[in-house]
């Protein structure tokens, strides 16, 4: 999983949709409890992207954004693990024979991600590590960044005053956050699906005996759903952020109203796509790993906290178990008080980071 580095104090989340900064008081499986956690709304001028070699049109609006979560926590000048948007990067994973040299690994990666690259090979920060093995081969995550829009980030947030120095995607750090889940005894042989709703992509892995097997993010989030409610009834996009949270779009229960039901007619479109692109890569998984089921769904992320979400998910996918919510897999605590369960969907990556190895 996400294990590139030393563990931190401090995480710096640079998301699409809010920029948080986290500061730890203790970690454990299970259980995070933070000094501080703060947040702002994302500056529009900030677009992760792999098509992109310089996608911060104007820096000062996420620099004055990162320094006022800077100068409000009082922290010092100290490294921070900087994270950012899975759709930032491009992911791999490669099943190999464990006999590669790292000569022979790095001609594979290249092989595979030469044809889906926007840029040359020569523009990307590539990241690889072994992250188990199946059957007699090695399974190998590999990540590429554009060297430019890493340090463009980087610099920004160096300005702002603190010291970025490993980087980091969200979905491998929910994996972190619940790892104690996903490898415990009763889920032993089970297929474990963990998918983190972000607010411009969905990431979507699956894994078995708590090893990831597949992993992939898909153009589609939170967001779409809140540009075609704004669409719909014509307001602005803050209204559609309010209409999510407060009206209600999915049913509590299974049931043949649901597909009638104003409000979700409104989205259908929207979480058709979804509910597809979870499809596809679960089809993916059984077919490449020769396995018959999901034993379990978790979703985590803003996205998340779209109410009952995850009954419509447990319908749409055709599930014999229910989908369940991260935040019913860990304690959040901040300045030694809880947190709803909204926020421990929202913060879950972030959260995560603190559980590195």
């Amino acid at each position: 999983m996400g294990r590139f580095g030393s563990k931190f104090n401090t995480v710096l989340e640079l998301g699409t949709y809010e920029v948080r900064l986290l500061s730890l008081e203790s970690a454990k499986p299970g259980e995070i409890r933070l000094k501080k956690c703060l947040s702002t709304s994302t500056p529009k001028d900030f677009v992760a992207s792999t098509f992109i070699e310089y996608p911060i049109i104007d820096p000062m609006p996420l620099k004055k954004a990162v320094t006022s979560l800077v100068k409000e926590s009082k922290l010092p000048y100290e490294n921070v693990m900087m994270m950012l948007p899975d759709h930032a990067a491009l992911i791999n994973l490669l099943i190999t024979p464990p006999r590669y040299s790292k000569k022979e690994m790095d001609e594979a990666i290249k092989e595979d991600f030469v044809p889906i690259m926007p840029l040359p090979f020569e523009s990307w920060h590539m990241v690889q590590q072994s992250i188990g093995s199946w059957e007699d081969d090695e399974v190998v995550l590999a990540m590429a960044i554009i060297k430019n829009n890493l340090l463009e980030a980087g610099n920004i947030v160096q300005q702002s005053g603190l010291n970025p120095t490993v980087v980091d995607l969200n979905f491998l750090n929910v994996a972190n956050l619940i790892e104690h889940h996903l490898a415990a005894n009763e889920n032993k042989g089970k297929n474990i699906c963990l998918i983190h709703l972000g607010n411009e992509s969905t990431s979507i892995g699956v894994f078995r005996d708590g090893n990831l097997r597949v992993l992939q993010n898909r153009p589609i989030g939170a967001y779409d759903f809140s540009k075609q409610i704004s669409k719909h009834f014509h307001v602005p996009e803050a209204d559609a952020d309010q209409f999510k949270r407060n009206e209600v779009c999915f049913l509590p229960e299974p049931s043949p109203e649901q597909d009638i039901q104003y409000n979700f007619t409104v989205i259908k479109n929207v979480f058709a796509i979804l509910c597809r692109e979870i499809f596809g890569t679960i089809e993916s998984y059984l077919t490449k790993f020769r396995e018959f089921a999901i034993h379990e769904v978790i979703i985590s992320g803003g996205g998340a906290n779209y109410e009952n979400i995850n009954v419509a998910l447990t319908t749409q996918l055709s599930l014999t178990t229910r989908v369940r919510r991260v935040c019913e897999l860990y304690q959040l605590y901040v300045n030694g008080n809880p947190v709803d369960d909204s926020e421990k969907n929202s913060l879950a990556a972030a959260c995560g980071c603190y559980l590195r190895e």
